[in-house]
């Protein structure tokens, strides 16, 4: 029994107490509604003006960042070619070293098939510090 008086008791100071709440509630929400809401043309204005300030801000600012990473990129490019550049210098050079090689084991397989044959007398062309010796010797 105490406990249903205590809960109407409850219910009815919470019946008396809610509109308070509610109109609260309301006034807040229509103040802050209102404080978002220009009341004035000069404040309208001024808010589009500051609309287009900020977006002028943003666009200059992505505008220097397009203009950074285009530099950046055009500098990545002509390190890229210098590279570029300096490999085919290098392939050419291994090409040459390559064909120089293939014409000294040449050499040297002719050379050993020289060797390798009895009574041949070795022909000075091939040998070229025998003729420098030659020379050498008819100079001294």
């Amino acid at each position: 029994m105490y406990f249903a008086i205590g809960f109407l008791a409850a219910s009815l100071l919470g019946l008396a107490v809610a509109p308070l709440v509610h109109a609260r509630a309301e006034r807040l929400t229509m103040r802050r509604l209102q404080d978002t809401v220009p009341t004035s043309v000069a404040e309208m204005q001024a808010m589009g003006d500051l609309l287009r300030a900020d977006f002028a801000m943003t666009t200059r600012r992505l505008e220097l960042r397009i203009e950074q990473l285009t530099t950046h990129a055009a500098f990545h490019l002509a390190e890229l070619g210098r590279t570029a550049d300096v490999i085919n210098k290098l392939k050419n050079i291994r090409d040459e070293q390559k064909a120089e090689i293939l014409d000294l084991r040449a050499q040297v397989e002719t050379l050993k098939e020289r060797l390798a044959l009895p009574n041949i007398e070795p022909s000075p062309s091939l040998f070229p510090s025998a003729q420098m010796r030659g020379a050498r010797s008819t100079v001294a």
